[in-house]
């Protein structure tokens, strides 16, 4: 049986835990939907405990990290490797496994082709922030959901992939983030900030979870026939999420 106060206590600190962003009784009991009293008892108790720091405008800031562990089986995770090398094989670029923890991309794998001539900065335990809308962040953000979103992240902070950083209006991120296929591939012409350019595709559970992406990256050079590899990489992650889907949904 689910216990009330012990569930309300951990929205409290899910919200903390996905940013260093100071927050008050105030805007905690409006994005826990917790009334303020109770609020007020759970935050006094965190900051009693070590866990909050209260600043001088009354209002509290996270001291600690928590890290959710995945609950995928070994099965799964051996075959994600397997399809991982395949991957890189087949497009000589590098190939990765992204998941979201912290709302922050978190990357679990990465394979590299031996022909790759860029090598990525992204490693394994690498993590990045969603704030830049390559296909990687709007993906994940799409499937997220603007409500959660728009409660979880600062939506006036985000810009476009390239080196220009240009930011875009809360406006145009809900319009961009709500007409984003959740079941396409999503890819970039242009590179990232660090000129990298991503082919992303979401994985979803039996009951249409999402659980991570796989992505093809290189480096967002041109290409002869920009058209052709465009068809050749997605082939390639469609084929890899089908293998990947029916060994998760089989289990």
């Amino acid at each position: 049986m689910t216990s009330e106060p012990v569930r309300k206590t951990i929205k409290v600190i899910e919200l903390f835990a996905v940013s260093d962003k100071a927050e008050t009784l105030a805007s905690i009991s409006r994005k826990c939907e917790i009334p303020v009293a109770t609020v007020s008892r759970i935050v006094n108790t965190l900051e009693k405990e070590g866990y909050l720091r209260r600043l001088k405008d009354k209002s509290f800031v996270r001291n600690f990290y928590l890290q959710k562990k995945m609950s995928l089986s070994e099965g799964y995770l051996s075959l994600l490797e397997q399809v991982l090398e395949d991957i890189s094989d087949q497009s000589e670029q590098s190939c990765e496994a992204i998941f979201i923890e912290n709302c922050q991309l978190y990357w679990l794998s990465k394979k590299e082709s031996k022909n790759v001539a860029f090598r990525l900065k992204a490693h394994t335990g690498f993590r990045r922030p969603l704030y830049e809308l390559d296909s990687p962040s709007r993906l994940s953000l799409a499937a997220m959901g603007w409500d959660v979103v728009r409660k979880q992240f600062d939506v006036n902070a985000f810009f476009e992939a390239g080196a220009l950083r240009n930011s875009v209006s809360k406006s145009y991120l809900k319009e961009q983030l709500q007409n984003t296929c959740l079941t396409d591939v999503l890819y970039d012409i242009e590179g990232n900030v660090r000129g990298i350019r991503r082919f992303s595709k979401a994985i979803y559970d039996k009951q249409g979870n999402f659980i991570h992406l796989l992505c093809i990256a290189e480096a967002a050079i041109s290409v002869h026939d920009i058209d052709a590899h465009i068809e050749k990489n997605k082939k390639i992650i469609n084929q890899a999420v089908q293998k990947l889907t029916a060994f998760l949904h089989s289990e």
